[in-house]
């Protein structure tokens, strides 16, 4: 009876380390395939990065740009405007040659468009031995939402001067000051240079665009200026 027992015993621990073993094998097989990548999982080829994990800013269709910078990562590029080297001011200027003009002419024609562009309230400094005014006066001041849309931020103060020859005439615009719209909770309009906006360190691209909006209406601006002052075409009756 004891002998039957033993038996049993042995056969018993013999099956036990049967299963143990299956059990440690199975484990090491597992541990081995974990450490082997499949080929077709991205990296295979440890030779080489892994460029599909990788967004390099071009698709194997296009040709790959050395240097290529990311745009989100490029500094944001502020418009760039004339600087006056002797007044430091950022100023518009151009000399506009017209030949067929007399300087009396085109001394007439400045203050006309001034006096229908600038209004009535504008403040003028004339030097009429030199052929000179200098308007300081101001324009509406938007910003563009969209192609149709825009919405008013006060006015853009600025000094215009205008210098006459026979034939020629010069325009300068400087001293150029944005003036807020008054708050409606009430107070007072702020007052900024565009030169603290051009330099400024903070609010950058909201000064930014300030400025270019600046910009578009100056220019639109000078080239009525340069229609104000054109002489007209003079149609002779007798050509037809």
């Amino acid at each position: 009876m004891i002998g039957a027992r033993v038996i049993s015993m042995s056969r018993l621990l013999k099956s036990c380390l049967k299963i143990t073993g299956l059990f440690l094998l199975l484990c090491f097989s597992q541990s081995v395939q974990a450490q082997v990548q499949d080929e077709s999982t991205p990296g295979f080829d440890f030779s080489s990065p892994d460029t599909t994990l990788v967004d390099t800013g071009y698709t194997e269709d296009a040709p790959k740009e050395k240097g290529k910078v990311d745009p989100l990562l490029k500094p944001y590029e502020r418009i760039t405007l004339y600087v006056d080297s002797a007044t430091n001011l950022i100023t518009y200027y151009g000399i506009i040659e017209q030949e067929e003009s007399g300087s009396d002419s085109l001394y007439l024609r400045a203050k006309r468009w001034a006096s229908t562009v600038l209004g009535k309230e504008v403040k003028i400094e004339v030097d009429k031995r030199n052929q000179k005014i200098t308007y300081i006066g101001s324009i509406p001041a938007y910003a563009y939402v969209n192609k149709y849309s825009k919405r008013p931020i006060g006015k853009f103060e600025f000094k215009i001067t205008f210098l006459i020859k026979e034939g020629r005439y010069k325009y300068q615009i400087t001293n150029l000051v944005h003036e807020t719209v008054k708050p409606a909770e009430g107070g007072k309009s702020t007052r900024n240079y565009f030169e603290y906006y051009y330099t400024c360190t903070t609010k950058v691209r909201e000064n930014d665009i300030i400025l270019r909006n600046a910009d578009k209406d100056i220019n639109y601006m000078i080239d009525g200026i340069i229609a104000a002052l054109r002489e007209p075409v003079i149609v002779d009756e007798d050509d037809w």
